[in-house]
């Protein structure tokens, strides 16, 4: 999926979104570095790594994504710790091996095919040297409100000027194909709304289905959590 479209959005959403960093940057420490990070978007989690002392290499499809991340680890004072490169995550290979490996905020809810699951298992199996982990997160496919337009309180204001964030989401139970419906309005001191639409599909995963394609691609020992603290997972848990 081309991602250059929801950079706006994204950011903005996510600019201040920490559930996950304090996950990310244990499992760093425990590991080590250099670090690969597949799906690395505007640098949120990959700055945080930096901020730590350790060492990345950041992978995104996106060109608009990465200047973002650019632009914010300029700005976090660590471009030096990382290395920023545009490839696609199924196809990406260098010679270089890490002892840790994440696709984290389900960047592999956008390998929507079997053979995009395979190749990307692929290429973090390439990339790990021995001994080494691979660690990431997904959505739990525990859907409310499908196909019922719903405001988001909580991403009110968050645009330039007065703004309002709306979404409609569609299941495609067949294809395991969740799609989301952004409208961002935003009015402005004379009272003008204008409307921004944002088209959003990810491919969910269930649990036994994940496990499966992992012990396929030659992962062992998996470890299995509910949440970011490391809960025990049920089919309620949200990740």
């Amino acid at each position: 999926m081309d991602y250059d479209p929801l950079v706006e959005l994204y950011e903005l959403q996510y600019a201040n979104y920490r559930d996950d960093i304090p996950f990310y940057v244990r499992l760093a420490d425990d590991f080590g570095s250099p670090i690969l990070e597949l799906g690395a978007g505007t640098g949120r989690v990959t700055a945080a790594l930096a901020r730590a002392g350790h060492q990345i290499t950041a992978v995104d499809l996106s060109g608009q994504m990465l200047q973002k991340a650019k632009s914010y680890l300029v700005k976090e004072g660590v471009t030096e710790q990382v290395k920023l490169q545009q490839a696609d995550m199924r196809h990406f290979r260098t010679e270089e091996k890490f002892p840790l490996v994440i696709a984290p905020f389900n960047t592999l809810m956008h390998a929507y095919s079997l053979k995009d699951q395979d190749e990307t298992l692929a290429t973090v199996k390439h990339h790990l040297e021995d001994g080494g982990h691979f660690a990431f997160d997904l959505y739990n496919p525990n859907f409310n409100e499908l196909n019922v337009l719903r405001r988001e309180s909580e991403w009110q204001n968050i645009g330039a000027n007065a703004s309002e964030l709306f979404i409609l989401q569609e299941n495609d139970p067949d294809k395991q194909i969740l799609t989301s419906n952004y409208y961002l309005d935003d009015s402005n001191a004379a009272g003008v709304v204008t409307r921004k639409r944002y088209h959003l599909q990810q491919r969910y995963y269930h649990r036994f289905e994940i496990e499966r394609a992992l012990q396929t691609a030659g992962f062992s020992q998996l470890t299995l959590y509910g949440n970011f603290s490391k809960d025990r997972y049920t089919v309620k848990s949200s990740h």
